[in-house]
């Protein structure tokens, strides 16, 4: 068997493709805004937290949540178009989602 006959024959090789946001990602300004931004989603990723962990559920509409967010750049420099806001409240970030979800509060350490 050939490697392409292998890969052709293995459906696990296939990557499906990715959509795209079709809006920009929001953009946090202050760090007050980072905290209740991170509430507010914590209270939804919350709901059902426990049923993604235990039927091993891909979390595509949190993730898409907390990419729309503005989350994700949070410690992004000024220089390159970020709010670069204090690694205090990067953590209180991260410990406000882990609360609520654990598996997704890994995500952005």
């Amino acid at each position: 068997m050939t490697i392409q006959s292998r890969q052709a024959s293995d459906s696990r090789s296939a990557v499906p493709p990715v959509e795209r946001p079709s809006a920009k990602a929001h953009v946090i300004k202050a760090d007050a805004e980072a905290i209740a931004v991170a509430e507010k989603l914590a209270a939804e990723f919350a709901r059902d937290a426990s049923k993604r962990d235990r039927e091993r559920i891909w979390p595509k509409e949190e993730l898409d949540a907390f990419s729309q967010s503005g989350l994700w750049s949070i410690n992004v420099p000024k220089a390159y178009g970020g709010p670069e806001l204090s690694y205090v409240t990067l953590s209180k970030v991260i410990t406000i989602i882990s609360a609520a979800d654990p598996s997704l509060g890994q995500i952005p350490q």
